[in-house]
């Protein structure tokens, strides 16, 4: 499965990208978040985008807070694969839930 994740620098306008494949559901999840993390934040700490965009295997997620510190990783987890799994199951995919 492949996925990719965005967030727009607010300040400058820039889109921020990171991609990646992973061989199941839950891998590509911690994948997704490590990435999205990754890219909310600058070196200093300070927030890029709150919001970040996320697509995984050609179905979008939609936005996800990856810069809100308030919002866990746990909970991430938890609404990636809710989206996920209700996006594929409307559009008739077989799921893979390993």
């Amino acid at each position: 499965m492949d996925w990719f994740v965005s967030v727009r620098d607010e300040e400058t306008g820039v889109h921020l990208y990171r991609g990646g494949v992973g061989h199941d559901r839950s891998t590509v999840i911690e994948q997704v978040i490590r990435a999205g993390r990754g890219i909310a934040h600058r070196e200093d700490g300070s927030v890029v985008d709150v919001v970040g965009e996320v697509v995984i295997d050609g179905t979008p997620v939609n936005a996800i807070a990856f810069g809100d510190p308030c919002v866990s990783d746990d909970e991430l987890r938890l609404e990636i694969g809710i989206r996920f799994d209700r996006v594929r199951t409307h559009t008739g995919i077989r799921l893979d839930r390993g």
